[in-house]
């Protein structure tokens, strides 16, 4: 797994916002994208705090994008909540990996990481937002077939 929990979260959680395009609760983003309440709250804060999102409080207040999806970037959502080193570090586990002294992955790691980091580089949120996601199923209508 390249991301952590929070940063899937986090990208689920503005996904989530870009789709809905209105101000959303953390209960309710919590619900939609099955995570526990307690982890939503605390990534959607940790993005409040790192310029992501803002709020509002109130019976009509909740979360919304803090600048427009089209300038948040996946590097920049990876970046801020897992840090800078996930792409730098060796996928092998080897402290020492350099150029020099290479661990079994490192070529080959090097180059997928140069896709990766360009992938990420280029994607947006709001391009996540224009893809239709193939074969998972969405857990909205899940609920609602399940309750009938």
């Amino acid at each position: 797994m390249l991301f952590s929990k929070k940063c899937e979260y986090a990208i689920r959680a503005l996904n989530h916002l870009v789709q809905s395009r209105q101000v959303c609760k953390a209960s309710e983003i919590s619900r939609d994208q099955q995570v526990p309440y307690p982890y939503m709250a605390k990534v959607l804060q940790e993005l409040k705090r790192k310029g992501f999102v803002k709020s509002a409080r109130g019976g009509k207040g909740g979360y919304a994008l803090a600048k427009p999806a089209h300038k948040m970037r996946l590097i920049d959502v990876l970046t801020t909540v897992d840090g800078d080193h996930v792409l730098s570090s060796c996928l092998y586990g080897f402290s020492g990996c350099s150029e020099n002294v290479p661990c079994p992955l490192h070529d080959s790691w090097k180059i997928l990481r140069g896709d990766i980091e360009t992938y990420l580089c280029t994607q947006t949120i709001a391009g996540l937002g224009k893809q239709k996601l193939k074969g998972v199923e969405n857990p909205r209508k899940r609920k609602k077939s399940a309750s009938r």
